[in-house]
């Protein structure tokens, strides 16, 4: 199997900045091919939220790796083979939701990296060509080449975020606005990004990845918000995800069908 290198997380730990689609709800092998079609080189996909099982995340995956897309995927808050299996499958790096400790971003990445940094067990699936990469080749590739996220998205990840940061193997802190908004008790009070406590979180989660040497992202849509947050220092962006992409087409091509007829 040809060796991937893992261009996005070159990209951002080199400096950069970069742009990812998501896909929560359209689990087919096509919506991955639009997605490198319209020029994204990352994909995001959903198995927090979506109803994405293993056996079609791994066709997913599959069609990225064929697409020479790098596939990061949101996991349950969930068991050991919930973090490997994604990994055997071919993805580029794991996403793990509300992390609110360092003791807990520990024991991601033991459960996600093999020695000397972690215990993950040796398997043989597509990230090893089916087991037939030498070893220490595999195993120190793996290593290097394997994007982790936390997510910070509640009042304790805020509070614990300096330790968070610090662990080594972590290599993105993801501010979720919206539960960090319910979190603080003010998911009414309109608009996420933009409340004092979510303000100073940025800030604070900003602060923190600049003294560790981490990267700081969110999720947004393309305007004003995202322009804030990415004055607050953040480099990984979520710009896009499927069923906004294809409801602002549907809609868009309605509209001036709508204009055309009359």
């Amino acid at each position: 199997m040809k060796e991937r290198n893992n261009k996005t997380k070159a990209a951002v730990m080199s400096g950069g900045t970069v742009l990812i689609a998501e896909v929560n709800r359209i689990f087919d092998p096509v919506i991955t091919d639009v997605v490198a079609q319209a020029g994204y080189t990352g994909v995001w996909y959903d198995m927090e939220h979506g109803h994405l099982d293993m056996g079609t995340l791994a066709t997913m995956i599959l069609a990225a790796r064929s697409a020479e897309l790098d596939a990061f995927v949101r996991i349950p808050h969930g068991p050991y083979n919930t973090v490997i299996k994604p990994l055997e499958m071919g993805a580029a790096g794991l996403i793990w939701p509300h992390c609110k400790s360092a003791d807990e971003a520990q024991a991601f990445v033991r459960m996600a990296k093999f020695r000397p940094l972690g215990m993950r067990g040796i398997g043989g699936g597509w990230d090893s060509s089916y087991g037939t990469d030498p070893t220490t080749e595999y195993l120190d590739r793996a290593n290097e080449q394997t994007l982790l996220g936390v997510m910070i998205e509640d009042v304790e990840g805020v509070e614990n975020v300096e330790d968070i940061a610090a662990v080594e193997g972590i290599d993105l802190l993801f501010v979720g606005p919206g539960d960090l908004s319910h979190s603080y008790g003010m998911e009414r009070a309109g608009a996420a990004v933009t409340q004092p406590q979510v303000v100073e979180a940025f800030d604070r989660v900003g602060e923190a990845c600049r003294q560790h040497g981490k990267v700081m992202g969110t999720a947004g849509a393309p305007d004003a918000s995202m322009r804030f947050v990415v004055e607050k220092g953040v480099r990984w962006l979520n710009c896009c995800h499927d069923t906004v992409a294809a409801r602002t087409g549907y809609a868009q091509a309605l509209k001036e069908a709508r204009r055309i007829v009359g």
